[in-house]
Parts: structure tokens; C-alpha cells; sequence
């Protein structure tokens, strides 16, 4: 019967380390705007504060929201949006269990973003055509993605290295 255990507990660790390591489900393209992300969302978390401290302002957007105004709703949303995209970048890149949710937010926070600047642009203007952001369809990939390696994701083991 003990032998039964002790074949059953090799076959568990022989079957985890034939699982693919998280950071191999990873694209080259996830992984370099992962990066680029990641670093952004340092550098607005940084310059938000400096605006304050220097009395100056500096132009923010992201998914067509713009402001020069640091006290502004605008900017606000901006550098929220991009945290939200530092800390998904950050989940994926160090395979952190929660990545593909932060990721999944993330992407449908951008394309519902997005879709309201469109649409509030066709609509504020008073034209019938609307204005597509070309931020929609590499957020629209990006979802895919996701959703692709999210079964795979929550199967896989962490790099050791």
C-alpha cells in the first residue's frame, strides 16, 4: 500500500515538471510591452507627484483621454489607467497567479475606455463617423491572448529562474 503513495507522489512531481513554466506562455510582443508598461506606469506614478511639488503640468494620454491640467478628473483616469496596466505587466512578467485577471481588466478597461472616446467624439462633434482608435485592436489581441493562456497559466509552475 505504501508503495502505492510512493508511486503516485512521483507521478505528481513528474506530471508539475512537465507543466510549461509561466514565462514561456508568453509572447515576445506581451513581453517587451509588458516591459514598456511597466516602466511607463513608474514614470507617471513619479511625475504625478513632481507636478505638484515643481508647479508644473505635463501632457498625459492614453486611449484618446488627454489633459495638460494635474487637477483634472482627465489625469486622474490616466494615471490610474496607467497603473492598472504597470500592475498587469508587472503580474505577467513576474508570474504572479493573479496576472491574467489584472490582465483581463486591464484589456477590457482599455477597450471600454476606447469605445467611450469614440463614441463621445462622433457624438460631440455632431458627425456620424465615428473615430476608431487603432489602441482597439492590439487591446482586442491582447484580450485573446489572455484568455488563450489563462487555462495553461493557472496549471503552470513558476520559473526558478
Amino acid at each position: 500500500m505504501e508503495d502505492k503513495s510512493i508511486i503516485a507522489d512521483q507521478l505528481n512531481d513528474l506530471e508539475e515538471l512537465m507543466l510549461p513554466k509561466r514565462r514561456t506562455l508568453l509572447t515576445w510582443w506581451l513581453k517587451v510591452f509588458s516591459y514598456i508598461f511597466l516602466f511607463m506606469a513608474v514614470i507617471a506614478v513619479a511625475l504625478y507627484p513632481l507636478m505638484f511639488v515643481l508647479d508644473t503640468s505635463y501632457n498625459v494620454s492614453l486611449y484618446g483621454l488627454e489633459s495638460n491640467d494635474r487637477t483634472s478628473v482627465i489625469t486622474l483616469a490616466v494615471l490610474a489607467l496607467f497603473v492598472l496596466k504597470g500592475t498587469a505587466a508587472y503580474g505577467l512578467l513576474f508570474e504572479k497567479d493573479w496576472a491574467i485577471e489584472a490582465g483581463l481588466i486591464d484589456a477590457a478597461a482599455g477597450i471600454i475606455v476606447c469605445l467611450f472616446v469614440g463614441g463621445y467624439a462622433m457624438f460631440s462633434r455632431g458627425a456620424f463617423i465615428a473615430s476608431f482608435r487603432l489602441e482597439l485592436i492590439f487591446l482586442v489581441i491582447y484580450l485573446l491572448k489572455l484568455l488563450k493562456i489563462q487555462p495553461m497559466w493557472k496549471k503552470s509552475r513558476v520559473s526558478t529562474n
